[in-house]
């Protein structure tokens, strides 16, 4: 966006550039904060992919770089900034552009959104220095009885509460789109994509809230123990649960790069709705997969998550497989 030449326009409710390409109008704050969440999230996916590389010629006999007590650091900030600082900073990045760009309109309370971004720059860096300090090597999951620095817990609890309170931001920019008319009929199909995203990222932050809450209680002494099987459940909650944001997120720039760039749109539009749907419904209780050698769950429980149920979220990425493709062809075809 940065190189792109706009004319900007000032409101009593903000500044608004409109962009020479697209046409769409821009919300200055939110402009600025989508750069500065993506930047973040790309830092964090380069610490993350560093320390997977590190991860690889470790794991190479080869070369079998880092002895053990590095290994098992190393693969610890992996996992968390891979798959849980990375994905939702850039979730949040997509939300502020699904909702303030894409409609048109000013985003709700740019401070809060700061303060948000904030908080989840403190708590990612928190959690990353109780890793390098090296009394933190518990992996991504530290299950108990592993037991962490508390500043690390507690980091992950300050990055969730800010996504959390960014989440609450984009719900309050779709409500002002709503008010203020920015949009004819339904909101479009790639912002009710980011919505789904949004959905689960609300179950995915609350799930890492409820607990690692206790699990800091626990790290700090003001709680005995910790039932194992009780912490795996929710915590998977939150550890699954985060790559499908990625995944209802990033479908729907797929929609989103077809439409700004050669007009592209699905031929059925309720069916790709359906299919966000499907993820909202069905995807979190895939994470299900990783309760299955535990002793503690049915057998039952465990056939009706990981087959039945997931199978109908499988559904939901095969229509976009279909659609998103689909759409493109059909946009080349009426292109010429």
């Amino acid at each position: 966006m940065t190189a792109i030449d706009a004319s900007y326009a000032g409101t009593a409710a903000g500044n608004f550039r409109t962009c020479r390409y697209t046409g769409l109008k821009v919300d200055s704050a939110a402009q600025t904060l989508i750069k500065a969440n993506a930047v973040a999230a790309v830092i964090f996916l380069a610490v993350g992919g560093l320390m997977g590389l590190l991860v690889a010629l470790t794991r190479w006999p080869a070369v079998h770089l880092l002895p053990s007590e590095w290994f098992y650091l190393i693969l610890t900030g992996h996992g968390a900034n891979v798959l849980l600082f990375w994905i939702i900073f850039f979730e949040i990045a997509i939300l502020y552009f699904a909702s303030a760009v894409l409609l048109g309109s000013r985003l709700a309370t740019p401070r809060i959104a700061w303060a948000a971004f904030v908080l989840m720059i403190v708590g990612a860096v928190m959690t990353n220095i109780a890793v390098f300090q090296g009394d933190s090597s518990v992996m991504f999951t530290s299950y108990p009885p592993m037991q962490a620095a508390p500043h690390f817990y507690l980091g992950l609890i300050v990055f969730a509460v800010g996504a959390l309170v960014a989440v609450g931001v984009f719900f309050g920019t779709l409500v002002i789109a709503h008010g203020e008319r920015t949009y004819e009929g339904s909101i479009p199909l790639v912002t009710f994509g980011a919505l789904t995203a949004a959905i689960i990222a609300v179950f995915t932050l609350a799930s890492g809230a409820i607990i690692l809450v206790p699990t800091f209680l626990w790290s700090v002494g003001l709680i005995s123990e910790m039932d194992p099987l009780l912490y795996k459940v929710i915590w998977w909650g939150m550890g699954h649960s985060s790559q499908q944001i990625n995944v209802a997120a990033h479908v729907a720039i797929w929609y989103a790069i077809g439409a700004l760039t050669i007009g592209a749109k699905p031929l059925s539009e309720k069916v790709s709705r359906t299919a966000f749907l499907l993820y909202i419904l069905f995807l979190q209780l895939a994470s299900a997969h990783h309760l299955l050698a535990d002793p503690g769950m049915s057998a039952s429980w465990k056939i009706v998550n990981t087959s039945y149920l997931m199978y109908l979220a499988v559904l939901g990425s095969m229509i976009h497989g279909l659609t998103v493709p689909g759409a493109l062809e059909a946009a080349q075809r009426r292109n010429g």
